[in-house]
């Protein structure tokens, strides 16, 4: 036993410190938040839809109230946190995301190993470790950290299956993707081409390619087809994860949609409000299911889209820049709604715009110049930017939620850092024009939102930090 135990220590001695440095973080904050109640508006659904599972409601906003408005992987988490605990406790909550972002740590230098080196992997595991967004979702009551690890889970075993062929591999990776839908919706389309994409890249016969790509798609199904069936029935048409999909589109594609905050309809009221206009055009909507308000909500945004294709696009490139935003959310929410002191909500102010912006501008490079050896595996990779982003620029296009990608993202940083790609330079301009323009265009967004978009918000968060 002592022999395994040094051989561990000698092979992952590296992981091991920054796990337990990791945890010491985390403990401090666990305790600095042990008594912090329910602040936002999600965490507050979340919870009522958790204690209506630990009663034994079922997926409801309390008794005889089913719903299919959120995903429910989430709410399904917290209630078997509380079984295990014997209450409904915040604490508990906390704690068993802070052992999921800590597995998390070790997915990514698995990661990082499997498709760069040793280096990166344990570069990678560290930067995400301590990054500070994401150990500050540890203590939020929101899908942050549980969707994050399943993404990263399922990009794992997928490069698993690039290197083994194995069905097994491909029944986990397909499993691990729709566990990932059931706790956030914007990737349960990805099978339709994650599905193709396997067949014509990973290695053997077509009967082989076939048989993997098969298996792929039924451990997705495993887990989202009794879940949609369920929905689908409830609502009274067809809805595979949630009932929010569409009416989150219109929000996002209406006449009044804030065209540099396109987050923020939910503040609009009166007649500029998007359930006003639901029941300006839709009077029998009171009678609807929530699934048949998201058909036709669907359908609005659409025919809006199509009806002014040039504002479409407009508003699409402002939500693509501002998906890519700088990390504004927990400076922001820390100073409104937990009041730490004045030096600690500068520091945290300053530095997670600042860390966030050196790791985009490095991973522009690693993208271009700090390619893995496993090229399926980056092409996936940019194939799930590109799809989240993508989707999200149609829809509302918050930073907030880039930060699942974020450990792809830290592991080309780390591989810029090791490879130092920028000798490339002397190749000429031509050839640098991929990471310049993407550093240009993220420096551009960030200023637009720092001295126009955001303005007045950024200076009356620092005036009130330093009065």
């Amino acid at each position: 036993m002592n022999a395994t135990v040094k051989h561990i220590w000698n092979q992952h001695a590296a992981l091991i410190s920054v796990l337990g440095a990791g945890f010491l973080v985390r403990l401090i904050f666990l305790i600095e938040t042990a008594g912090t109640e329910l602040q936002i508006v999600d965490e507050q659904h979340y919870y009522q839809l958790a204690s209506s599972l630990f009663a034994g409601w079922g997926f409801a906003w309390g008794p005889d109230k089913l719903t299919s408005i959120r995903p429910p992987l989430y709410p399904g988490f917290m209630a078997l946190v509380w079984t295990v605990v014997g209450e409904r406790s915040l604490l508990a909550i906390r704690g068993f995301q802070i052992v999921i972002s800590l597995i998390n740590v070790v997915l990514v230098y698995q990661l990082g190993r499997k498709i760069f080196n040793q280096r990166v992997g344990i570069l990678g595991a560290t930067i995400f470790c301590f990054y500070p967004s994401l150990v500050a979702f540890n203590f939020l009551i929101l899908t942050e950290v549980l969707f994050t690890c399943l993404l990263t889970a399922f990009l794992l075993i997928y490069v698993y299956l690039l290197q083994t062929n194995k069905g097994t591999m491909a029944f986990w990776s397909g499993l691990a993707l729709g566990l990932a839908a059931l706790t956030r919706s914007i990737v349960w389309p990805l099978p339709l081409i994650l599905c193709p994409l396997a067949f014509f890249t990973l290695s053997g016969t077509k009967a082989t390619r076939l048989k993997l790509s098969v298996m792929l798609l039924l451990g997705y199904l495993v887990v989202v087809a009794p879940w949609a069936v369920r929905n689908t029935n409830l609502q009274g048409v067809f809805t595979v994860v949630n009932s929010m999909g569409g009416v989150t589109l219109l929000m996002g594609n209406y006449e009044y949609t804030p065209m540099d905050r396109a987050w923020d309809p939910m503040t609009l009221v009166g007649e500029h409000s998007v359930f006003a206009l639901i029941k300006k055009v839709h009077p029998e909507a009171v009678h609807l299911t929530e699934g048949q308000k998201e058909q036709w909500a669907k359908k609005e945004a659409v025919a809006f889209m199509l009806e002014n294709p040039r504002l479409t696009i407009q508003r699409s490139l402002i939500k693509f820049a501002n998906f890519w935003g700088l990390e504004r959310t927990i400076p922001a929410g820390f100073r409104a709604l937990y009041h730490p002191p004045s030096w600690f909500a500068m520091t945290v102010a300053v530095l997670v715009p600042l860390i966030y912006a050196c790791v985009m501008i490095l991973a522009c490079f690693g993208l271009f110049w700090g390619l893995p050896g496993e090229r399926r595996a980056h092409w996936l990779v940019v194939l799930l930017i590109l799809v989240v982003a993508g989707l999200h620029s149609l829809v509302f296009g918050h930073s907030r939620y880039h930060l699942p990608l974020m450990p792809f993202l830290i592991l080309y940083a780390a591989s810029a850092l090791v490879q130092h790609p920028w000798h490339r330079f002397k190749d000429g301009i031509i050839k640098a024009s991929g990471p310049v323009l993407s550093c240009a265009f993220l420096c551009f967004a960030w200023g637009r939102e720092v001295l126009v978009v955001e303005a007045d918000r950024i200076r009356g968060l620092f005036q009130s930090l330093i009065g």
